[in-house]
């Protein structure tokens, strides 16, 4: 019995997404995930003083695009988000913002800025191998792999608000094709 209402609660506390088809539980895992990146993206622009938060603006209204093609397209794609009316990029991005926000703010600049290679994730092209193996150097317990993964999926991320094709392809998945 206890498993069971264990369960239930779980079904009941999940969003929206989780609880509809295979689709929607795939993109909204990968929206869990996008939400902060952008977020801390552009909290990381704003204290570290480098890159622009253009591009992952550009990304949050490229997915709102994209989730209003889906909706035009199949209505259950509505359940994206935990309200209905609201579209999934700018509901990502907010949620992120106003909750933990904050939280990213309150580390102070120093502490934010190092601790994350956001020069290698928020200026194209400035993840050069001189520039991962003195983070690594600094960062000794971060894995490399660890590294490459990272930088790879915020250029995925940022790139979101670069190629239209996304967004106007047909919605059989949300996202596209994360190349690994």
């Amino acid at each position: 019995m206890r498993r069971f209402l264990l369960a239930l609660s779980l079904l009941l506390a999940a969003p929206c997404w989780a609880q509809s088809g295979e689709k929607l539980f795939a993109a909204g895992k990968v929206l869990e995930l996008v939400g902060p990146t952008l977020g801390q993206a552009v909290i990381a622009v704003e204290l570290c003083g480098i890159g622009d938060a253009t591009p992952w603006k550009k990304a949050v209204a490229a997915i709102d695009r994209r989730h209003a093609r889906c909706i035009a397209e199949d209505a259950a794609w509505k359940g994206l988000t935990e309200k209905p009316d609201a579209l999934a990029g700018t509901f990502a991005f907010d949620a992120f913002m106003t909750t933990r926000g904050a939280e990213a703010r309150t580390q102070g600049a120093t502490t934010y800025c190092r601790r994350v290679p956001w020069n290698m994730v928020l200026v194209p092209g400035a993840a050069t191998e001189q520039a991962k193996e003195a983070f690594l150097r600094e960062q000794p317990r971060v894995p490399r792999e660890a590294l490459n993964e990272f930088i790879a999926w915020a250029d995925w991320v940022r790139a979101l608000g670069d190629d239209p094709r996304w967004v106007e392809a047909p919605c059989k998945e949300f996202w596209p094709a994360w190349p690994r």
